[in-house]
């Protein structure tokens, strides 16, 4: 073989892996990993459903196989999508359009499923030049009660001063 007949080997700056079972792009690991009976138990749909919908294409395949095979945050979302849509007697066919359409983020949006904040946060309201109101929102939980009374307090407050500002106009 000629140095003519040779092809130039693909450097890591063209962004081509050479061929060959060792070069291999690695994947950072997802954060949030689940066994079937963990997708049972958050879902309620039993484990051969989860397998028939893999099998009918309204969920990607599991990572591995067998007892150890393990499913995505995805898998999840789109179950608990599966569900909502069974609820509502949509045919399997309809279900698989709908998520093929769909992003993680959409169906997220769909479920009205929260992300939850790395940690507390503090919400500061001023309430009156001399007044404020601190609140805390705990990480990975909405306190909807604390939310309307949150928001009660403020038209309280706004009420309060505008009745002020009319009993001071002349």
């Amino acid at each position: 073989m000629d140095k003519q007949d040779r092809q130039p080997r693909p450097s890591a700056a063209s962004g081509r892996l050479p061929r060959g079972s060792a070069a291999r792009r690695t994947v950072p690991p997802d954060t949030f990993r689940y066994t079937l009976a963990n997708l049972e138990d958050e879902t309620g749909i039993a484990g051969r459903n989860i397998r028939y919908y893999i099998s009918q294409g309204l969920l990607p395949a599991a990572e591995g196989r067998g007892p150890s095979a393990t499913y995505t945050q995805s898998h999840l979302l789109r179950l608990q999508a599966i569900a909502l849509m069974r609820d509502q007697d949509l045919p399997l066919k309809t279900m698989k359009e709908r998520l093929a359409d769909l992003s993680d983020d959409h169906i997220r949006v769909m479920l009205n499923v929260e992300a939850a904040p790395a940690e507390d946060l503090w919400r500061r309201i001023a309430l009156h030049p001399r007044l404020e109101l601190h609140v805390r929102e705990e990480a990975g939980r909405v306190d909807y009660d604390l939310l309307r009374l949150v928001e009660l307090i403020i038209s309280v407050v706004r009420d309060e001063s505008s009745e002020d500002t009319d009993r001071t106009a002349p």
